[in-house]
């Protein structure tokens, strides 16, 4: 948690030192930073903190989330109620955007790596695991200028697990990894001109 919160004052530091130079007119820029949130981590209290940076017609991004999922989302995605799930997710997206003259906004398709730290808790008895699993995908999304430099991010992502499938069992009560997985979620996020 202290590396992350280190990471994410230095990349609120570099954001304001950059604001003072910094012009937002539709020019096409050199480059640009940017930092993005996704508010369903926070209410699933969780974080997410997602530094970037765009130009040669790419944009890269650093993943850093936390979230406590709700009962809901582990009987849908896991088949299971029987196990609260917490998951820490650290990876990088890639996405293609091509050369625009308006950076503030416009559609982008990549690709998603990550790591998932998954801790399942068996709700009866409180006993916890952790799985990992290793994910790819493709993502697809859409930058909306909101104003100077605000903006959001709506995005999806399919990822298929190229780790070995895992499974935890607690008495007759069984959870595993999934070989697939999807999103669908929207970032906040403000962005300077370098």
């Amino acid at each position: 948690m202290k590396k992350i919160h280190f990471i994410l004052n230095l990349t609120i530091l570099s954001l304001f030192i950059s604001t003072s130079s910094a012009q937002m007119t539709n020019d096409h820029p050199k480059g640009l930073i940017y930092l993005e949130a996704d508010p369903l981590a926070y209410i699933n209290k969780g974080y997410s903190i997602h530094p970037g940076y765009e130009n040669w017609g790419l944009r890269f991004d650093l993943t850093f989330v936390k979230v406590d999922f709700p009962e809901s989302f582990e009987k849908q995605f896991y088949k299971t109620a029987k196990f609260d799930l917490i998951t820490k997710i650290h990876g990088i997206k890639i996405d293609y955007i091509g050369k625009r003259k308006n950076w503030t906004k416009g559609a982008f398709v990549g690709v998603d790596i990550n790591r998932q730290k998954l801790q399942f808790t068996h709700r009866t008895t409180l006993s916890a695991k952790n799985l990992s699993a290793y994910y790819a995908g493709l993502r697809v999304g859409y930058k909306i200028n909101i104003y100077k430099g605000f903006y959001i991010t709506p995005w999806t992502a399919y990822w298929y697990n190229f780790g070995h499938l895992q499974t935890y069992q607690v008495n007759n009560d069984k959870v595993s990894t999934n070989k697939t997985d999807w999103i669908l979620t929207i970032h906040l996020g403000y962005a300077l001109n370098l």
